[in-house]
């Protein structure tokens, strides 16, 4: 009866202590897991010295009946077993996360290079920004002398065109504007840019090109407040020649600059000059226009509508008004505002 009651004693404790293990097991596991790197840290080592008191509780027991009963030898072995494959999983995570620490601090180490490259190129950006815009100054200040005005002027010519309008007088007689344009590639559509006060009010409008050759135009748009129209024409495609425009905002004072136009109906007239203001407002017909351009450019009547260029044959501007009894002052539409006009009226 002893012997029974000290089997069953030993049962008891037993499965005591495979109770506490298995508790033991799910909280080293899942706080491991649950918690991440740092609680599952300090929870390993808690299930560190909960299984060295669960060894040694587990040796005392065997001690007291290794020689009363095989089968609690065997539990007890098969405990130290599960015990062991435990630690070697404990073993394998603290392994993870010491290389998750090295992982995290080559990333960490990657970023920090890819920052200081953003940093550095950035920079480079910023160079060569400020080298365009000086390489644009330096070309804007090339002398005269060293720039071909006749070859620049034999690029241009085909493109400026002469318009000319009727506006009734009275039933039988008929005031003749007349002023210049050029052409323009919109989206593939050739088309005929000008001042609006050349076109206002004019009746059976035409537009002659430098083979002399005459074609009816039809006024797309326009806008008064910045004197621009857009003309269309029925002419064959290959008569078309379009100029490039570019953004006006790199313009400075003191760049030089040239009008192409028909003054006082004379086709193909070239005038040079510099920028000598930007953003003046002028009043024109009753109009406000604000933003202008100023030029040294001669103007003459005839000039409205004639393209502003550059030395490389690009339009900054539409020539658009003088100053009457003035000496050498000429004002001129940004291109920047005809871009957006272009935009409006045909977009």
């Amino acid at each position: 009866m002893e012997e029974v009651n000290s089997k069953k004693q030993t049962d008891s404790k037993i499965r005591i202590v495979t109770l506490a293990l298995v508790v033991g097991i799910f909280i080293g596991s899942f706080s491991g897991y649950f918690f991440g790197y740092y609680l599952f840290a300090s929870e390993n080592e808690n299930t560190k010295n909960q299984l060295t008191t669960l060894s040694e509780q587990i040796n005392n027991i065997k001690i007291e009946v290794v020689n009363n009963n095989e089968n609690t030898n065997n539990t007890i072995e098969e405990i130290h077993g599960r015990l062991a494959q435990i630690q070697e999983q404990i073993d394998d995570l603290t392994e993870e996360i010491s290389n998750s620490d090295q992982y995290l601090i080559e990333t960490s180490n990657e970023i920090t290079s890819l920052e200081a490259q953003i940093f550095s190129i950035t920079e480079q950006i910023g160079n060569l920004e400020d080298n365009t815009e000086k390489a644009i100054q330096d070309f804007y200040s090339i002398s005269n002398e060293n720039i071909s005005l006749s070859l620049l002027f034999e690029q241009v010519r085909e493109s400026v065109v002469v318009i000319q309008g009727l506006i009734p007088q009275t039933p039988t007689n008929y005031l003749i504007v007349q002023g210049s344009g050029f052409v323009y590639n919109y989206s593939g559509n050739m088309v005929i840019l000008t001042n609006n006060h050349v076109i206002e009010d004019a009746n059976s409008i035409t537009v002659t090109f430098t083979n002399r050759i005459t074609y009816d135009a039809t006024i797309l748009g326009s806008d008064p407040s910045n004197d621009f129209a857009i003309l269309a024409l029925d002419a064959p495609q290959e008569i078309y020649k379009p100029l490039e425009i570019i953004s006006s905002s790199t313009l400075k004072v003191g760049h030089s600059v040239i009008v192409v136009g028909t003054p006082y109906g004379l086709e193909g007239s070239l005038s040079n000059g510099i920028v000598s203001a930007l953003n003046r407002t002028i009043s024109l017909n009753e109009i406000i226009i604000t933003n202008v351009i100023q030029t040294t450019t001669p103007l003459n009547p005839g000039n409205s509508g004639g393209p502003l260029m550059n030395y490389y044959g690009q339009v900054i501007g539409i020539s658009t008004a003088i100053v009457e009894e003035s000496q050498g002052i000429g004002f001129a539409i940004p291109s920047d505002t005809i871009l957006a006009d272009i935009e409006i009226i045909l977009g």
